[in-house]
């Protein structure tokens, strides 16, 4: 339990109010002073309601005293807690040791580089665990500069670099208060290195924003061109696609490449769930500067609905992304179909908020982009969980690549999360990926040792097949979800006889 008493600053204040924690047999467990905010935190164990009361009018009726009430954490515990969030987030590991070299603090990356566990390694010498370097008590106890030295612990070279700190006293006068320590690897500079290169680079183009090998597919193409040409516009938005599919992510980039363009530094993107919307969020628009993006808009209410129709109506037609305050986004994973039927979405608001729209392709439409996927998806898992990256052979690569991926992107990161952790240090097979049709696949082979080689002929046989039963390219583009156009073509490469017999 946490005391906040708000108070003067007096001589004799603090001694007054832990005064009256000794009748109560109240274990103190902390004291801490703010004087800029004029209060006093004290710490101890929770206490039964009626007693808390009692000790609460006491304080009150100590002279200075403003206020007093229960909270659950102080200052210095917050911002403690903030720095050791920050050092933990940070991609190399981090030591603190005192002036005699033991170690105060440490993350758990520097635990894990040491091979030992936090509670063996606080309060220890340093020395103890390094081994190979011999550190002076002069080192610790005076530091002036810092220092790097290169390590190796459990066959792994490391790079150790020192920093002292130093805390003012009351004259301005810096003295020596410890030293902290990173610790690098070659490993995690190599990949902190591949990160950078790889990241979102929305402000110049938006191609940048994605890899290259994760556009191949016509489907993506497609969709990116569209969205460069909707960008700039200021109409309402419609994105529609699978679960799983990346509208989000896709929208955030989007934006990030709009307002590069834009003279409005004040434009923000927001986001919202449309069960979060009420009507009063409909009001709030007119003040808002940016895009406003509703998430699963199926989900609105009907009032909602009601009053959203109604703002759009208001709208001017002709208007540019400039004179524009706020933009209108919806996303959905339901197709045009549904979301035109009068069954979930008002119908007028539907054609309202269709004004444009932008279809993400499923996975099973970029079947081209898996490999880049694959690699994108684990570069960024491997930095986030600090795991090594692993080899994945062209056998594991054909089946991600044939399996039909009913949860797209979403179901292809948490495969591979899978295969990270339970395959550490290990290169990928075929046999190593469990996917829920992966019995069907047992026999396929890569031919010519080439994964393009391969999809195309799995692609000409599935349409070989599917062919009588959808006897149009329109029907048979329909029923595998592509465009008129991209089957005929995909017919036409595969020699696929169109003509069925009499």
């Amino acid at each position: 339990m946490r005391l906040e008493i708000q108070c003067e600053d007096r001589i004799g204040m603090v001694r007054e109010i832990l005064d009256l924690f000794i009748p109560h047999q109240i274990d103190m467990r902390l004291v801490e002073m703010d004087t800029k905010r004029r209060c006093i935190y004290c710490g101890f164990l929770d206490i039964p309601f009626l007693q808390l009361q009692r000790l609460l009018a006491e304080i009150r009726r100590l002279e200075s005293v403003e206020d007093v009430k229960t909270v659950i954490f102080t200052p210095f515990e917050r911002e403690h807690n903030a720095l050791y969030t920050l050092l933990e987030a940070l991609p190399d590991g981090v030591i603190s040791v005192d002036l005699k070299g033991e170690i105060t603090m440490v993350t758990e990356l520097a635990a894990e580089d040491l091979n030992v566990s936090i509670a063996d390694l606080l309060h220890k010498p340093l020395q103890q665990f390094i081994k190979g370097i011999s550190f002076s008590k002069e080192t610790w106890a005076n530091p002036k500069v810092g220092m790097s030295k290169r390590i190796r612990i459990r066959n792994k070279t490391l790079l150790l670099e020192t920093k002292p700190f130093f805390v003012s006293d009351d004259d301005g006068i810096e003295n020596p208060a410890g030293t902290v320590i990173y610790l690098k690897s070659e490993l995690r500079l190599d990949r902190q290195a591949a990160s950078l290169k790889q990241a979102p680079n929305a402000e110049c183009h938006l191609e940048i924003y994605f890899q290259s090998a994760v556009i191949k597919s016509e489907s993506m193409r497609r969709a990116l061109a569209e969205a460069k040409a909707f960008a700039g516009m200021a109409m309402p938005l419609l994105v529609h696609g699978e679960v799983g599919t990346g509208k989000r992510d896709f929208i955030e980039a989007l934006f990030q490449y709009w307002h590069k363009q834009q003279v409005d530094p004040e434009a923000q993107l927001i986001i919202r769930h449309a069960r979060d919307m009420t009507c009063d969020a409909i009001v709030e628009l007119d003040s808002l500067s940016g895009w406003f993006v509703i998430t699963d808009i199926e989900y609105l209410d009907e009032q909602v609905q009601v009053d959203l129709a109604n703002w759009l109506t208001r709208q001017p037609s002709v208007v540019s992304s400039f004179d524009a305050s706020v933009r209108l986004i919806s996303l959905s994973s339901l197709s045009r179909q549904q979301l035109s039927d009068g069954t979930t979405l008002n119908k007028s608001l539907y054609f309202a908020l269709a004004t444009l729209h932008l279809a993400m392709p499923s996975l099973r439409e970029r079947r081209e982009d898996i490999d880049g996927l694959v690699q994108q998806v684990i570069l960024e898992q491997t930095e986030r969980y600090r795991l090594p990256i692993p080899i994945v052979s062209k056998s594991a690569l054909t089946k991600l690549a044939l399996y039909s991926w009913p949860g797209n992107l979403k179901e292809l990161q948490n495969i591979c999360l899978q295969a990270l952790l339970t395959l550490k240090g290990k290169a990928w097979t075929a046999d190593d990926l469990m996917l829920p049709e992966s019995s069907t696949m047992a026999s396929l082979e890569l031919i010519n040792d080439s994964l393009e080689i391969t999809l195309k002929q799995w692609e000409a046989n599935l349409l070989r097949t599917l062919y009588p039963n959808f006897p149009s390219t329109r029907r048979l583009a329909k029923a595998v979800g592509m465009s008129h156009s991209a089957i005929a073509n995909k017919l036409k490469e595969y020699g696929i006889n169109t003509r069925l017999p009499d």
